[in-house]
């Protein structure tokens, strides 16, 4: 029997982000998440402020699912991108891209927070599937890109899902929830 949490992912930058309001933000979705009956993915707790979430999630009770690309998989533990925080970590053998397949088909919605071109290659990947996206913007990089390119959530004239802008965290927990309910009634 299939089961009944949601899977919700989390997508993010490696990369550190210096501003402390978007740390807080970023925290905040950890920490809302994990009040919450789901499974949360990530791409792993490499760096950044993918690892600021992850680290948060657990520390707040999460259950963390980490699809790792291969460019992680077998660095040293003294090794920056060294993931030795989320709980469970799947290694794929796959490149950051191709990872990014099984982790946007796995999740019922994704919540989109800043973000680098992995983040916006997910966004598409998400968009073209039909997977609901929640962008939290006021993260700066890709988030806010997205809100200034398509303000009206669609990326393309097919307007196959729209994206959702909104810039509170506790807003787009509730909101990717919701949308992933209604998409899981949807699939097989």
């Amino acid at each position: 029997m299939p089961s009944k949490r949601l899977q919700i992912g989390v997508v993010t930058t490696f990369d550190y982000v210096p501003d402390p309001l978007v740390q807080e933000r970023v925290r905040q979705l950890a920490r809302e998440l994990a009040k919450r009956d789901v499974y949360i993915l990530t791409g792993g707790a490499s760096g950044g402020l993918l690892r600021l979430f992850v680290e948060e999630a657990v520390r707040a009770g999460a259950l963390v699912i980490s699809i790792l690309p291969h460019e992680v998989e077998e660095v040293p533990p003294d090794h920056p991108w060294y993931d030795n925080v989320s709980p469970i970590r799947i290694w794929t053998g796959l490149d950051s891209f191709t990872r990014s397949a099984i982790l946007v088909r796995s999740c019922d919605s994704i919540i989109a927070v800043a973000g680098g071109v992995g983040t916006l290659i997910e966004v598409c990947m998400a968009y073209g599937l039909q997977v609901p996206v929640v962008v939290l913007t006021g993260t700066g990089y890709v988030a806010d890109q997205l809100r200034k390119s398509f303000p009206d959530g669609y990326l393309d004239h097919r307007k196959l899902i729209r994206i959702h802008y909104v810039e509170d965290p506790v807003e787009a927990v509730e909101l990717a929830i919701r949308l992933g309910e209604e998409r899981r009634k949807r699939r097989p």
